[in-house]
């Protein structure tokens, strides 16, 4: 297994990251047609298609047009009735003066990337000053992805090790700050399991605070290091960790994990085979354990109802290896999400496993017995 580099280097990114101030005349979008590479039915956002920015021609990510939609104020479904470059060419008939600022994400590879679009007046955090924090403030680990960047820092009253069941965590958050002038900077409450170094983030608004807009960001971000602490979200994330180590996870918790496992990318793809089978070994092989060809075919409910041969805390914690250590940053984060997601709601079968078994240290590790605490049939007592 190869781990993943935990930094990033800043002078690298400066070179391939960059903002142009151009006219929204000069902004055209050139769509590849109509068919299913430009848009579907469920999806209308053209992703595939290019912008040309003033003679640069330029991919587009789903913060471009985000950006686009919460400066000009309009959604997603207009695209369902007006093609891209006639939404743009009415917005420049109204704002005929108007002026943008593009983030552009450069790469050797590809075609040049457009991130987001803000006011030219609107004060940017850059990559360097984002370091520089890091830096100053002791960041554990940084990382850059989509027009984000992500610091990890101890919190002001420290580490303070806990213990939730059998395992060790201490205090984390990550300051996630937009580079590329769309959104708000946010924190989100962390976890770091001492035993393997997992970093367990909480991507869900339960576990996260947004740090207003002011006039010099630098300064608010330097603030939100200095003094962030959350005694109650700490309580919070350590008690769902508690019972997600006391509940078998459902159908439906594996196969929601399981899709952005199969999804995920950035990981080698012989990384990648071994962690799906360590997933089938975890989960007891969930369609032929129950005689299933899609475990879609069943009913949300029934999936709800019926156990796999693991607790929760088994799979947030495969979830929070794998973001750890072995995809990049920018695949990371559909990890990080789910994770945030499962333990903001009660369990499907919360509180379903009476006892707390000792958890192995990595899941990944070949050997490693994947069912700790488990029947051959299923879950302990469950049958």
């Amino acid at each position: 297994m190869r781990n993943r580099p935990s930094s990033i280097d800043v002078r690298e990114l400066e070179q391939t990251i960059d903002a142009r101030v151009i006219p929204l005349r000069s902004i055209r979008v050139l769509s590849m047609g109509d068919g299913p590479a430009f848009r579907s039915p469920n999806d209308p956002l053209p992703t595939k298609a290019l912008v040309d920015l003033d003679g640069e021609q330029c991919r587009v990510s789903t913060r471009f047009w985000k950006s686009i939609f919460a400066r000009y104020r309009f959604g997603a479904s207009t695209f369902r009735y007006f093609r891209p470059e006639e939404v743009f060419q009415r917005i420049c008939e109204r704002s005929r003066a108007d002026e943008v600022r593009i983030t552009i994400e450069r790469s050797p590879e590809k075609q040049p990337l457009a991130l987001a679009a803000s006011r030219p007046s609107e004060r940017l955090v850059t990559i360097a000053e984002a370091a520089e924090l890091a830096s100053n403030y002791g960041a554990t680990r940084i990382g850059y992805a989509d027009g984000r960047v992500d610091c990890t820092f101890t919190p002001k009253s420290g580490e303070r090790a806990l213990k939730i069941g059998p395992d060790d965590f201490s205090n984390r958050f990550v300051l996630e700050a937009p580079i590329d002038g769309f959104g708000n900077a946010r924190i989100h409450v962390a976890l770091m399991r001492l035993l393997c170094a997992n970093g367990m983030v909480g991507y869900h608004r339960a576990f996260a605070s947004e740090l207003p807009r002011g006039a010099d960001p630098r300064h608010t971000l330097r603030r939100a290091i200095e003094c962030f602490d959350h005694a109650d979200g700490y309580a919070a994330i350590r008690e769902r960790f508690l019972a997600a180590q006391g509940s078998w996870a459902s159908v439906r918790d594996a196969a929601e994990l399981g899709k952005r496992l199969v999804k995920m990318g950035g990981i080698d793809p012989t990384d990648k085979l071994q962690v799906l089978e360590r997933f089938d070994e975890l989960t007891g092989r969930v369609q032929e354990f129950y005689g299933l060809t899609n475990v879609d075919t069943l009913p949300t409910r029934r999936q709800r109802l019926l156990p796999v041969k693991c607790r929760v805390y088994d799979l947030l914690n495969l979830a929070s290896e794998v973001a750890t250590h072995l995809t990049d940053a920018g695949n990371e984060r559909p990890l990080q999400s789910w994770i945030g997601t499962t333990i903001s709601d009660e369990y499907d079968l919360e509180g379903t496993a009476e006892q707390v078994p000792e958890f192995t240290d990595l899941f990944l590790r070949r050997g490693v017995p994947s069912g700790a605490g488990m029947t051959e049939d299923g879950p302990a007592g469950r049958g």
